[in-house]
């Protein structure tokens, strides 16, 4: 998908699609040598629309890896992150490393996480157990020689990996600290999320009020959220249910474990979200035994209720 994405180089639209991916990755790669963390640029990228979630991976490729030769690391999240205060306090620290993460979620894509800037986790929302994340890390100080360098990087990696984990790791970050300074908690601004910026709205819950939630209730589900991605193409929703995330939503029929009371949770993804409280109305809807006015529909043609 990503080779068709970016070289289809037999039209002018795949030729200037293609160009305009050079261009940000030559803007991604000044960045690093400037020292500055690529995940910020490409979040500006992403916000402005210059480039889209799919070419986070090539961009940190061809330059974490294959350029500037990061450490990494690819790790499947053990549990559910929702609070990012002790990451951020922590990562904030440690100036003898850059620390990049790339968030793999199968509805969103990938998004690129400066983890000293708070701000990036805000935008993200949550991070959800066994999804993908890889860990790059790179030492950039001059005065230190290329071997203690790989190790610090390796060292930083390893924390990352506890911190995401929500381990106390005490003061195993002394070497990724500079002498005499201080680890204190360094204030960022905390910036107004405008509509032109990409966000992960919070979990919105949604209870089953049905006696079960069958078949039904889950096409019902699956005919209002065609609604909303047909009213708002560019925005995805995402539901979740007993931790994890539903890509299917006839597994939650299959499974047969979703009962009246239980709570099914959904969130949305992308710029400008809107309608959120009628989409939430609906689904709760949906969730009852009212379920049958969004099987009413003409075939091919979705309900319209945004």
């Amino acid at each position: 998908m990503v080779s068709r994405y970016l070289f289809s180089l037999g039209t002018i639209e795949g030729f200037n699609k293609s160009l305009r991916h050079f261009y940000k990755t030559s803007g991604v790669m000044n960045s690093i040598k400037e020292k500055k963390n690529p995940a910020d640029i490409l979040n500006d990228y992403l916000d402005s629309g210059e480039i889209e979630p799919i070419q986070i991976i090539p961009i940190t490729y061809a330059l974490l890896v294959q350029k500037f030769h990061y450490s990494y690391k690819s790790y499947n999240l053990a549990r559910n992150i929702d609070e990012f205060n002790n990451i951020v306090d922590r990562v904030q620290n440690w100036d003898k490393v850059d620390v990049v993460l790339v968030y793999h979620n199968p509805t969103i894509g990938c998004i690129a996480i400066n983890p000293k800037n708070p701000n990036h986790f805000r935008k993200v929302g949550f991070l959800q157990k066994n999804q993908l994340v890889t860990i790059y890390t790179k030492c950039f100080d001059d005065s230190i020689d290329e071997s203690k360098g790989l190790e610090i990087e390796k060292k930083a990696i390893k924390l990352t990996i506890d911190l995401l984990e929500g381990k106390d790791i005490d003061n195993e970050d002394a070497e990724l600290i500079s002498e005499g300074k201080k680890a204190k908690k360094q204030e960022v601004k905390k910036e107004e999320i405008s509509d032109e910026t990409f966000q992960v709205t919070p979990k919105y819950g949604v209870e089953v009020s049905n006696e079960l939630f069958h078949n039904g209730n889950v096409e019902a589900w699956k005919n209002i959220i065609e609604a909303y991605n047909v009213k708002y193409p560019n925005l995805k929703v995402m539901v979740f249910h007993g931790g994890e995330q539903i890509n299917d939503l006839n597994a939650l029929f299959k499974w047969g474990k979703v009962k009246h009371g239980d709570t099914i949770f959904f969130c949305i993804a992308g710029k400008g979200i809107k309608d959120i409280n009628k989409l939430r109305k609906y689904l709760s809807e949906g969730a009852s035994n009212r379920f049958h006015v969004f099987l009413k529909r003409d075939v091919n043609k979705p309900l319209d209720l945004f």
